[in-house]
């Protein structure tokens, strides 16, 4: 069966009344046997209806789905306890998360009647388990009613297990082999060293000579019992906090059967882990360890001398930070203990993510250097050869300082564009900054590099004081220095438009994340208020290199400005497709700078990084603007020439005889350029005379097309799996101007309608919340079709993965047709 009828068996089922499943079943059971065994998250009420149904066939299809979902985990729980041997045998085969496969495999054995011959049966799960290529499973069957399952699984596992645990296995053998299983398993165990329990083999020989074998294996696993049991498996990260550790139990388990570094890792994420146990497995494996992010450890152990000389892996740096972040390892001792300087204060969190306990550790560390530019500096000097640790670093700044050095800033750089994070001694340096009080800030101003000011305001977000000096010392250049790089702050980029100067917003024109309304503003010359702000030069001769293929809006935003030199520059990279475009450029060039300034730019013959040196509007263009020159009153004349171009009429003749090829550009320059769509007059057309698709789906994509034509569209155009050449169809879902109701009632063909109602992502993304299924409208429409018809429901189903026509045009064809089922 093909993936469209699968998913759209699944939503039947979702959808129908719940009077209705039973009978589906029925009707269409090798359908649902298909759906059931495939990953999918099945209707709470089909599951329900398979596990009371007691059909078999039905209940196996649905151990074998391999689904996570958490419904689907209950499912399988339910199907478990049901005890049936074939049921059970499906479950415990099925592949899914480790996590869900132990507790789904326990519960099936839990729930196994050892009476019923059918679990031994040749091809059981009994027999299955027993072979060789069933190890990786058995842990679960250490509780099992089947004594050889259980004295198999203890020879796999048991030596990984706590004493109680044993002793657990032990008394199922009791129960369910009686004296002589018990006897059988002590042989057994004698074989294997007693799974390193000493004194098992004969506790095992005692109670099976005892008249009551249960009461000298008395005693139930402790709940650290349990954890031990768990963590010898694999990381546990969701390890019962609350749970009362008995440690001393914990340590004579690790000498019995040393824990995995793995396992002391998570143990050690437990209230009152012993630290020695921590830091052994941290020994054993410092890189895993730390990689593993996992508990507390002692600081000292962390820069013990053999570990940067024995363990090739460990990254002290990682271990910091892993410290830092988890909470565990104090930033005093971090900056009074680790060495070199520059380490321990490149894994220091900014003032910005600092907790309290680490701004004040920071705080206190450069509370020394005081108001002082020359220690702050001497500082930055030295960070990088340091060997000492920070504090001892602080203390060789101050000395410095006390000696009279100089407060030069050393090598000092310019603003960077775009801007970069800090690295290094500037990354530190910054930091340090950042913690330091604002008196101590305000005082080394005055003696920053640009690069450094730069970084401050780009990457610290200092206080509004702490801004207002900056631009106080250094002037305007830190403005153009703030507005370079593309994530700026919102509220930041606004200050800086705000100004509007000319290298600030060329600046951000350039580097900023920017609105096209802005780019438009800016390149017409116009302020945020009523104020003329002239283009930098510069931005224009950066335009000159852009490239249309990469920043085509950076371009087009220039083409209304009505600037000659903005004009150039916009042009000689990107051309104007539509006339309407071309006459509205030299309407506004005209309006700004008179009739000279357009014959001027008609006969320029120079436009910089142009392939080739042909004028980049057409001679027909040239012919029609130099006759409005000639006039008397040529802007009234270029006015009815653009009026003439983009009168409704002609541009709905012009839309219809575009070939369907090339009509998605046409649409999408027209628009480019200015160009109002005659809306009205198009619906009109299309009543009069239906449009082709293609023209349909092209003023689809206009970002003010009525929601009419957009329905218009979603009939005409077939909806491909991945939305292909339907580019406006999710823009039109995002912004509200259809609903996926619409989609339901006017989409075609019916299948791919089914696979978008089901949460198959229309365009291969994540679903977004204005595109979930109208499953009410859905069942809605179901029902006034179908009604509880089963034959109605099946035939539609059956009809479906070929039906060319919409999903209601199906559900009536259906509803015609129900004897076909």
């Amino acid at each position: 069966m093909g993936e469209i009828k699968r998913v759209a068996i699944a939503a039947a089922y979702q959808l129908a009344e719940p009077s209705m499943i039973d009978v589906l079943m029925e009707r269409l059971r090798d359908e649902t046997l298909d759906v059931l065994s495939h990953e999918y998250e099945l209707s709470p009420r089909l599951t329900d209806a398979v596990i009371a149904s007691g059909d078999r066939a039905l209940q196996v299809a649905l151990a074998a789905n391999s689904s996570g979902a958490p419904g689907m985990r209950k499912a399988h729980l339910r199907l478990a306890r049901l005890g049936d041997p074939g049921v059970g045998r499906a479950l415990y085969k099925a592949k899914r998360w480790a996590d869900s496969s132990h507790r789904i495999r326990a519960a099936v054995l839990a729930a196994a009647d050892p009476a019923d011959p059918a679990w031994r049966a040749s091809g059981g799960l009994v027999e299955e388990l027993l072979s060789p290529s069933a190890r990786h499973v058995l842990r679960p069957a250490l509780r099992a009613p089947f004594p050889e399952l259980v004295v198999r699984a203890l020879g796999e596992h048991g030596r990984s297990l706590p004493r109680g645990m044993v002793l657990a296995s032990c008394r199922d053998v009791l129960a369910h082999g009686g004296r002589d299983g018990l006897a059988a398993l002590a042989d057994h165990l004698a074989e294997r060293d007693e799974l390193g329990h000493p004194g098992l083999v004969e506790l095992l020989r005692r109670a099976a000579a005892d008249p009551d074998p249960a009461a000298v294996l008395h005693g139930e696993p402790s709940a650290t019992d349990e954890i031990t049991a768990e963590v010898r498996t694999g990381p546990m990260w969701n390890l019962p906090q609350d749970t009362a550790v008995d440690w001393d139990e914990v340590r004579a388990e690790h000498r019995r059967h040393p824990f995995s570094v793995d396992a002391i890792m998570t143990l050690n994420r437990l209230p009152g882990c012993p630290p020695e146990l921590a830091v052994e497995g941290f020994r054993a494996d410092p890189a895993g360890t730390m990689a593993r992010g996992t508990g507390p450890l002692p600081p000292s152990v962390l820069i013990e001398p053999d570990l940067a000389l024995d363990m090739p892996g460990y990254r002290l740096r990682q271990a910091l930070t892993t410290g830092l972040t988890e909470g565990w390892l104090p930033c005093a001792w971090v900056l009074s203990e680790v060495r070199p300087a520059a380490l321990a204060l490149s894994v220091m969190p900014t003032a910005g993510t600092a907790g309290e306990d680490t701004r004040a550790a920071v705080r206190e560390l450069v509370a020394p250097l005081g108001a002082e530019p020359a220690a702050w500096i001497a500082l930055y000097r030295r960070v990088s050869r340091f060997q000492g640790t920070a504090t001892a670093l602080v203390a060789a700044a101050c000395a410095e300082a006390g000696c009279g050095a100089t407060a030069s800033w050393p090598r000092p750089l310019k603003a960077a564009f775009p801007s970069r994070e800090p690295e290094d001694a500037r990354r530190i340096f910054q930091l340090l900054f950042e913690h330091a009080e604002q008196d101590a800030q305000e005082s080394l101003i005055p003696f920053l590099d640009e690069r450094a000011i730069q970084h401050l305001l780009v990457f610290s977000r200092p206080a509004r004081r702490i801004r207002d000096r900056i631009t106080a010392v250094h002037g305007r250049s830190v403005q153009i220095a703030h507005a370079s790089r593309w994530d700026l702050p919102k509220e930041d980029v606004e200050e800086l438009l705000e100004l509007d100067d000319p290298e600030v917003n060329a600046k951000l024109y350039l580097y900023g994340a920017i609105a096209f309304e802005e780019r438009v503003r800016i390149l017409a010359g116009r302020g945020r208020g009523d104020g003329q702000v002239p283009v930098a030069p510069q931005l224009l001769a950066d335009l000159v290199e852009v490239k249309a293929a990469h920043r085509r809006d950076w371009l087009t935003a220039g083409h209304l400005s009505g600037d000659p030199g903005v004009l150039r520059a916009t042009l000689s990279r990107c051309r104007l497709h539509t006339e309407g475009g071309r006459l509205r450029t030299l309407i506004h060039l005209w309006e700004r700078h008179g009739p000279q300034e357009v014959e001027a730019f008609l006969d320029e013959q120079h436009f910089p990084g142009r392939r080739n040196s042909s004028h980049p509007l057409p001679a027909s263009t040239h012919r029609g603007v130099r006759k409005a020159l000639a006039a008397p009153d040529g802007l009234a004349v270029l006015r009815s020439l653009l009026a003439a171009e983009e009168a409704p009429e002609r541009l709905v003749a012009l839309l219809r005889r575009t070939a369907a090829g090339s009509v998605a550009d046409r649409v999408r320059h027209l628009v480019a350029e200015g160009t109002r769509l005659p809306w009205p007059q198009l619906m009109s057309a299309h009543t009069a005379e239906p449009l082709p698709g293609a023209q349909l789906a092209a003023l689809a994509s206009a970002p003010d097309c009525p929601r009419t034509l957009l329905v218009e569209a979603l009939r005409a155009q077939p909806l491909a799996p991945r939305a292909e050449g339907m580019d406006w169809l999710p823009r039109a879902l995002d912004d509200g101007r259809l609903t996926t109701g619409d989609v339901l009632r006017h989409a075609q063909p019916a299948s791919a309608v089914v696979a978008f109602l089901t949460a198959t992502d229309i365009n291969s993304r994540p679903a977004r919340p204005r595109w979930r299924p109208p499953h009410r409208e859905a069942a809605r429409l179901l029902r006034s079709h179908l009604g509880a018809d089963p034959q109605a429901w099946a035939s539609a189903l059956r009809l479906l993965p070929d039906f060319t026509g919409s999903l209601p045009e199906l559900l009536t064809a259906a509803a015609r047709r129900p004897g076909t089922a």
